[in-house]
């Protein structure tokens, strides 16, 4: 019943994505620049879209385009956040309905909610804006979802090509051991499932040659550890008894955001285990060879 749980939640996440990609491709292109110098414009390459900043209580916020009607998140750059009358403010001044003009690339990663990684510059326009909080404060419901307790986290895969950001969500974990607490019970939920070998691993995309990838969970992970084998194992253990051969570890790192980052073999299958405080869950996935 718990893991059909995690099923449900996953491919309702996914459908939620299906729905926006349309309205996000749709505005990729349609930023307006009307800034009063031409220094500006430059400076900015004369881009911005105009959004409402959602928070709930918790401390969650996301913008939602208000052109698009999608919700998105980004970060907001160092230094470069103003107020109303081009004054510097901190990240901690924008409140729930505040309305932002912002400037960037214009490239909206595919996904759920959108990520803009390409923010240089927010401008406030106008502050608490109770219409925009009743008509778009449903997202933060939506996105920022109270899980059950015994609910595993999510991954997604994201890398950038020459033709877009994608993320390509991993549909469902491996093996795991999961500790959560439930009517004041402490509860543990454990699986051994085959090796990501003798499974048919979510393929991610095809490559020539190497690529940067970005590990992205929806609950931040205490530790990340990855292994790979070369993909033509696949036939071969996929019903054998026979014992498989240690994975490669994989050298990782954190970039900016707090995720974790690995550059991506082509020809490999790679196997991720996170460590979080309720346990360790393993994910797998597959990177073919063009």
């Amino acid at each position: 019943m718990k893991r059909n749980k995690n099923i449900t939640f996953v491919i309702a996440i996914a459908i939620l994505a299906v729905i926006i990609l349309a309205a996000c491709a749709a505005e990729q292109n349609h930023f307006r620049g009307d800034k009063s110098s031409d220094d500006e414009k430059q400076a900015d390459n004369g881009q911005f879209l105009t959004a409402v900043y959602l928070q709930n209580d918790d401390g969650n916020s996301l913008f939602v385009n208000l052109a698009g009607e999608y919700p998105f998140t980004g970060t907001i750059p160092d230094g470069e956040l103003y107020d109303e009358d081009g004054e510097k403010i901190k990240e901690q001044d924008l409140k729930n309905g505040d309305v932002v003009n912002i400037y960037g690339n214009g490239i909206m990663a595919q996904s759920y909610p959108a990520q803009y990684h390409g923010i240089t510059k927010i401008e406030r326009t106008e502050q608490a804006n109770q219409k925009y909080i009743q008509e778009y404060g449903h997202y933060l419901d939506e996105i920022f979802i109270k899980k059950d307790p015994s609910q595993l986290p999510y991954l997604n895969v994201c890398y950038t090509d020459e033709l877009a950001s994608a993320t390509v969500m991993i549909p469902e974990a491996l093996s795991f051991t999961w500790t959560y607490e439930e009517n004041g019970e402490s509860r543990t939920i454990t699986t051994d499932a085959p090796h990501v070998l003798q499974t048919e691993p979510t393929e991610v995309t095809k490559l020539s040659v190497p690529m940067t990838m970005e590990l992205e969970f929806d609950e931040k992970p205490e530790s990340v550890q990855i292994l790979s084998w070369d993909d033509s194992l696949l036939e071969e253990y996929q019903d054998s008894a026979a014992e498989i051969p240690e994975g490669t570890p994989v050298e990782v790192q954190e970039n900016e955001k707090g995720n974790t980052e690995f550059t991506a073999q082509p020809g490999c299958v790679y196997l991720v285990q996170g460590q979080w405080e309720n346990g360790t869950v393993d994910y797998g996935f597959r990177v073919s060879a063009e």
